[in-house]
C-alpha cells in the first residue's frame, strides 16, 4: 500500500493532513478541506457541497427546466456562471501559470478535481482571437445522462464564453458541440470566435421572445374567456331565469336578469355590491337569508317559494339556493336561482279547483246512488239500480245503516227491481246488507227479484232466499201495512 502511494505521489504528489475532526487533502491543484464536527467541506477555502449528478442534481433541475423551456434555462445559466470569470482569469494568468494557456489547464485540473471534467485546450489563437475548447466527461452531460429532458453544457459554455472574452481581449461567443447521447465517454466542444452577441443581449431577446408569446397567449386566452362569457350570457337569457350569486355576507356579487323579468328586479348595475336586503322587498330577503343559513349548516341545496304582487295580481316564484366555491380565491357564497312558476301554480290551483268539484260530484252521486226514502215512520225504502260493486255495497251498507239509527226505522225494503245482473259477488253484497241490517234490530225487506235475477242467485246458493221476498215495491209496503194494522 505504501509502495502505490509512493508511485502515486511521484506523479501526482497528495498531501493529507488531520487536526482532530479536520481534514485536509491537496491533491494537484485541488485543496479540499472537511471539518467533520460542522459538518462542512471546503474547496479552495469556500464553502461546497457533494451532490450525485443523478438523480440528486438533475431532479432539482428538471422541473425549472421544464418550467421556462429549454432556450430560457440555457441562457440564464450561462449568464450567471458568466459571472466571476474575470477573477478566474485573473487567478489563472497570476497565479495558476506563467501564460494564459498554462493557467487555464491548471485551472482545469483543480475545476477536474472538483468532477466537472477533463478540460482540453487544443487551439488558442490570440491573433485570430479564435480557441477551441474540449471538455470530456463534462458533469452537465454525465448528469444528463439517460434522461429524456436534456438541455447540453450552458453551465460550462458561460463559463468558457467569460474566460476566453477576457483572455482573447475581445467579446466572443462559443458555439457548443455535443458529443451522442449516452456516449461511453461524453465530451463538449467549445468554439470561441469574436462575435456581437453577448449573453446579456440573447437574455433580452429571448425574455421579449417570452413576453411577446405569454402576451399572445393570454390575449388568446382573455378571447376564450370573453366569448365563454358571452356563451354563458346567451344561455342565461335563454332560459329566461333570474340568476345571481351571493357572498358569505349576502351580498350580490354577480346579477343576471332577463328582459322579461326586470319588472321584479333592480337593474344588474345598480345591484352588485349591495346587500340582498337593499335590493328586494324585505320578506323575500327574509326568506332568502334563512334558506341561506339552513345552507350553511350542511351544504344540501334549498328551494324556497315566494309571491310577488303585480299588475294587480300576484307572480309566484320557485327559487333555489345551492352551495358557490369560487376556483381562484376559494371564497365561499351561494347560487340563486329565481324561476317564475305562476303558469303552474295557477294550474295546480285550477286542478285543486276541479277536483273539489270532482268531489262534490262523486258525493251527489254517492247520495243519488243511494237514495234512501221515508216512506212512513219507521218504514225505508231503498231502490237500488246498475251494477253493485264492493265500493258502492260498503256505501249502501254505511248509508243504510247511518239512516236505521238516525230514523230508528223497524222495517227497511231493499228495491231489485233496478238490478239486472248479479252474480256470486253481488248476491254476497246482498246478503251481507240483510245481515248487517237485521243486526241492527231492522226487518230486512227484499223487493222486485227479476226471474232471472231469482235464478241465478238460487243457482249460486248465495242464502238470500232465506231473506222475506217480495215481487214488487208495492207489495212489500202492503205487507208492511197489513203489520201496522195487526
Amino acid at each position: 500500500m505504501q509502495d502505490d502511494l509512493s508511485r502515486d505521489t511521484e506523479e501526482k504528489p497528495v498531501t493529507v493532513k488531520s487536526v482532530g475532526t479536520t481534514h485536509t487533502l491537496e491533491l494537484n491543484q485541488g485543496r479540499f478541506r472537511w471539518e467533520c464536527d460542522r459538518g462542512m467541506l471546503f474547496t479552495h477555502g469556500l464553502p461546497s457541497v457533494l451532490f450525485w449528478l443523478n438523480p440528486s442534481l438533475y431532479r432539482m433541475l428538471e422541473p425549472l427546466v421544464n418550467e421556462v423551456g429549454v432556450p430560457l434555462f440555457r441562457l440564464m445559466v450561462a449568464q450567471h456562471s458568466s459571472m466571476g470569470t474575470a477573477e478566474d482569469y485573473d487567478t489563472m494568468v497570476t497565479v495558476l501559470g506563467k501564460t494564459f494557456e498554462e493557467g487555464f489547464l491548471a485551472w482545469g485540473d483543480a475545476v477536474g478535481m472538483g468532477g466537472w471534467g477533463r478540460f482540453e485546450l487544443p487551439v488558442f489563437d490570440k491573433e485570430s482571437r479564435r480557441a477551441v475548447v474540449v471538455v470530456r466527461n463534462p458533469w452537465e452531460l454525465e448528469m444528463q445522462r439517460g434522461s429524456t429532458v436534456r438541455w447540453g453544457c450552458p453551465f460550462l459554455q458561460g463559463k468558457i464564453i467569460g474566460i476566453l472574452s477576457h483572455a482573447l481581449g475581445v467579446n466572443c461567443w462559443a458555439d457548443e458541440l455535443l458529443s451522442a447521447p449516452d456516449e461511453a465517454q461524453a465530451s463538449v466542444e467549445f468554439r470561441v470566435y469574436p462575435s456581437d452577441r453577448t449573453l446579456d443581449a440573447e437574455m433580452t431577446r429571448l425574455r421579449l421572445a417570452h413576453h411577446e408569446e405569454a402576451k399572445r397567449k393570454l390575449e388568446e386566452r382573455t378571447l376564450e374567456l370573453r366569448q365563454s362569457e358571452a356563451q354563458q350570457r346567451a344561455i342565461l337569457a335563454s332560459l329566461g331565469e333570474v340568476v345571481f350569486t351571493l357572498d358569505e355576507g349576502g351580498r350580490l356579487t354577480s346579477y343576471h336578469v332577463p328582459k322579461e323579468m326586470s319588472a321584479f328586479h333592480e337593474a344588474p348595475e345598480r345591484a352588485i355590491g349591495r346587500h340582498v336586503s337593499d335590493v328586494m322587498p324585505q320578506r323575500i330577503a327574509a326568506v332568502l337569508l334563512g334558506a341561506m343559513a339552513d345552507l350553511a349548516r350542511d351544504g344540501a341545496p334549498r328551494t324556497v317559494s315566494y309571491a310577488r304582487e303585480h299588475g294587480g295580481g300576484e307572480r309566484f316564484f320557485s327559487t333555489k339556493l345551492s352551495i358557490l366555491r369560487e376556483p381562484v380565491s376559494g371564497r365561499g357564497g351561494v347560487t340563486v336561482v329565481e324561476r317564475d312558476v305562476t303558469d303552474r301554480v295557477r294550474a295546480e290551483q285550477a286542478l285543486t279547483e276541479r277536483l273539489k268539484v270532482i268531489e262534490r260530484q262523486q258525493e251527489m252521486i254517492q247520495v243519488l246512488s243511494t237514495p234512501i226514502i221515508q216512506v212512513w215512520d219507521g218504514v225505508l225504502a231503498l231502490p237500488l239500480v246498475g251494477v253493485i260493486d264492493s265500493r258502492r255495497a260498503a256505501s249502501i251498507t254505511e248509508s243504510l245503516l247511518r239512516e236505521i239509527v238516525s230514523t230508528q226505522a223497524r222495517v227497511a225494503i231493499l228495491d231489485l227491481t233496478g238490478v239486472d245482473v248479479v252474480d256470486s259477488a253481488i248476491a254476497d253484497h246482498f246478503l251481507r246488507i240483510v245481515r248487517a241490517v237485521e243486526l241492527l234490530g231492522t226487518t230486512c225487506l227484499i223487493s222486485g227479484i227479476r226471474p232471472a235475477v231469482a235464478q241465478t242467485m238460487t243457482q249460486l246458493g248465495t242464502g238470500i232466499e232465506k231473506a222475506r221476498t217480495f215481487g214488487t215495491m208495492r207489495a212489500a209496503l202492503m205487507s208492511v201495512t197489513r203489520r201496522r194494522r195487526a
